[in-house]
């Protein structure tokens, strides 16, 4: 606890400013409910989920803390011209609050009672230095709440600017584009994906409150510097939206074409025509409203069978030569396409040349669908960073707060491994952009850009505030620190030698032809839990294998099966089954490294395999059956596993159905 009390600055002001509003509005709640006696606890009780029916006490926590410790940011908020966006910084305030001073309490009760953290999650040394004594915690947890501070001066001198803020931009690869190094994800905020019931292709079918939110969105991006803005036609009524917004945005002078960088994605098949593809394509230019596109993508460029589709397709035409033709008319000006390929076939897609750019996975915790993809030298997407800099690429980085580890609802463990430093959303966002200086090995490996897939106009605060801090030395040294820890805890947790070799001979759907097992997938899900506590991560990613596993059959071809999976190319794999002798899949393995990964696929499935799942093998379900008869009790989850918070204030409009 040295650090905390290294750069403690005040006499735990915040910590009791937080602890007060808090339980002010606790005690509100027991009165509520009749109940007489005091309050010990310094933390909230009410629901923070994502449809919580609770924001409104946890907003007064927000409010009674910023009257005293960010006073600017209330006023502003309370003279916001949006109500609704001004709430929700609030809801996200007094979440981030709630969750600082939950986990200082329940770990010092814990500690209080004797008791050690499930699962050895804090070695001792670690326990002392995370826990320490309650008066340690209640350093650490002002010196984290001094951070929150920080962010809400930030935020208010960035809402009360009259003119534009400017994020960092970035020579984005050969486009010589100066590209903002945060972009604005567009499939968050769209009223329907259109994947079902009546779809949304009129503007009178669209419900005002939502696209008042989008157009909103737009412009606070805008207003910070944020003008690259990502779609796709396969993102529902996206594209029918923005191009409505655009227009609004464009008559008010908010800005002109030329200030964006526009970019969207259009799908390709088998059935699809060189033609076909490119009145596809013109389309959706007259969807936007626009006359060209700056950037336009393949979009899930996820197999062998796309390239050839592209590049060798027979009668119906190569489809490159449909976005070619369209760039050579000035209708598309760069080129690139989006993956969630194994490794091996993104490397294949870059070594075309076709591309100026791409967009794929790879963060901190690793690259998912292709975590456990490469080699000793390259894990996951690492070798396809590498290599687009070759190709002087631009580089996108995919989902960094959702598939990146859900970071807008982050796990205990998360947060107490970056903090006071940063937020996990920060830290995720600055290994991305420090990359090149931090990334081992001889070969250059820089990322231009990360997306923020906002579905209200407060997603953006966060990881547009760790951009302008991103250039000062302060937020390289937090950085710095930060790693630190967690390259200490990866040698503890990990060990050095797996750490490194864990990937090596380990087959994902690929090369698991028969029964398309995603090994390295799995085994990745092991590491992050636990190393991060990304339980909630690893269960949505487990979730897709299982379903997977459900419909295959090892009967049919490879290709039989997974053209018969819908949605397989993007979300790949099948999950562990107990009842399999894995030994020909693991033939590549190092010896010391086989049993614990048999280890690995068995605790992810223990821990993430969903409970009466219709779609798991009868096998699987007979062996989960079996274990929770042994055990005579439901697991227990970490409290260093549970989310710490949830940054979504209410529930996005394309996923309320």
């Amino acid at each position: 606890m040295n650090r905390a009390k290294s750069i403690l600055v005040s006499e735990s002001a915040f910590f009791t400013a937080a602890t007060a509003s808090v339980s002010d509005q606790e005690r509100q709640k027991e009165n509520n409910k009749n109940r007489r006696g005091g309050l010990s606890r310094r933390y909230s009780s009410f629901d923070l989920g994502c449809t919580s029916g609770d924001n409104e006490p946890i907003i007064e926590v927000a409010k009674n803390f910023l009257a005293t410790a960010c006073p600017e940011l209330l006023d502003i908020l309370k003279d916001h011209s949006n109500d609704k966006s001004a709430r929700d910084r609030l809801v996200k305030i007094g979440r981030s609050i709630n969750a600082t001073l939950r986990y200082g309490q329940e770990s010092i009760e814990r500690k209080n009672r004797g008791e050690s953290a499930l699962m050895d999650i804090w070695s001792p040394d670690e326990e002392e230095e995370y826990i320490g004594t309650e008066v340690d915690r209640k350093l650490k947890t002002d010196v984290s709440l001094q951070r929150l501070v920080r962010e809400c001066k930030d935020l208010a001198q960035i809402l009360a600017s009259p003119t534009p803020v400017k994020v960092p931009t970035v020579r984005y690869g050969r486009t010589n584009i100066q590209m903002p190094i945060v972009t604005l994800g567009c499939m968050r905020f769209q009223q329907s994906w259109n994947r079902g019931g009546k779809p949304i292709k009129k503007p009178e079918q669209l419900d005002k409150e939502c696209q008042d939110n989008l157009v909103d969105i737009l412009r606070h991006a805008i207003h910070c510097g944020v003008n690259h803005i990502e779609t796709a036609l396969m993102y529902g009524c996206s594209e029918m939206q923005i191009g409505l917004a655009l227009k609004v945005l464009f008559d008010e002078g908010v800005c002109r074409r030329e200030d964006l960088i526009i970019q969207t994605k259009g799908p390709i098949s088998s059935s699809t025509s060189k033609s076909d593809f490119k009145s596809m394509i013109i389309q959706q230019l007259k969807t936007l409203g626009l006359d060209y596109i700056d950037l336009f993508s393949i979009h899930g460029l996820n197999t062998g069978d796309h390239l050839e589709w592209l590049f060798n397709h027979g009668e119906k035409g190569d489809l490159i030569d449909a976005v070619r033709e369209l760039k050579a008319e000035g209708k598309i000006r760069w080129v690139g396409f989006s993956t969630h390929a194994p490794a091996h076939v993104t490397k294949r897609a870059i070594e075309t040349d076709a591309f100026d750019y791409l967009n794929l996975h790879y963060h901190f915790v690793g690259s998912y669908t292709a975590s456990g993809d490469g080699d000793e030298s390259a894990e996951g997407n690492l070798g396809n960073i590498r290599l687009a800099h070759e190709h002087d690429m631009g580089v996108f980085i995919i989902s960094p707060y959702d598939k990146g580890g859900r970071l807008y609802t982050p796990s205990h463990l998360s947060r107490e491994l970056m903090a006071p430093e940063m937020e996990p959303m920060e830290y995720a966002s600055s290994w991305l952009w420090y990359h090149e200086n931090h990334c081992q090995g001889d070969k250059p490996a820089p990322i231009h850009t990360i997306v923020c897939g906002a579905a209200r106009p407060s997603d953006l605060d966060q990881p547009v505030m760790a951009a302008l801090r991103s250039v000062t030395d302060k937020a390289k040294e937090d950085f710095g620190v930060v790693s630190r820890r967690i390259n200490e805890r990866k040698e503890r947790v990990l060990g050095k030698e797996w750490a490194a070799t864990w990937q090596v001979g380990l087959p994902n759907y690929s090369q698991s032809q028969k029964h398309g097992f995603q090994i390295g997938n799995i085994v990745w899900l092991y590491n992050a839990i636990q190393m991060y506590g990304a339980l909630d991560m690893a269960k949505d990613r487990y979730a897709t294998l299982v379903n997977n596993s459900g419909k295959w059959d090892p009967e049919n071809t490879f290709k039989e099966n997974a053209s018969k999976i819908p949605g397989f190319d993007w979300m790949p794999g099948c999950a562990y089954d107990p009842s399999y002798d894995y030994s020909s899949e693991l033939k590549d393995v190092p010896d010391e490294n086989k049993a614990r990964v048999l280890e690995a696929m068995k605790f992810v499935h223990e821990w993430c395999c969903p409970v009466n799942s219709k779609s798991m093998t009868l096998e699987a379900a007979a062996e989960e059956k079996k274990e929770e008869e042994e055990d005579g009790e439901k697991k227990v989850v970490p409290l260093e596993w549970q989310a710490a918070y949830d940054m979504r204030p209410w529930t996005a409009f394309p996923e309320r159905g």
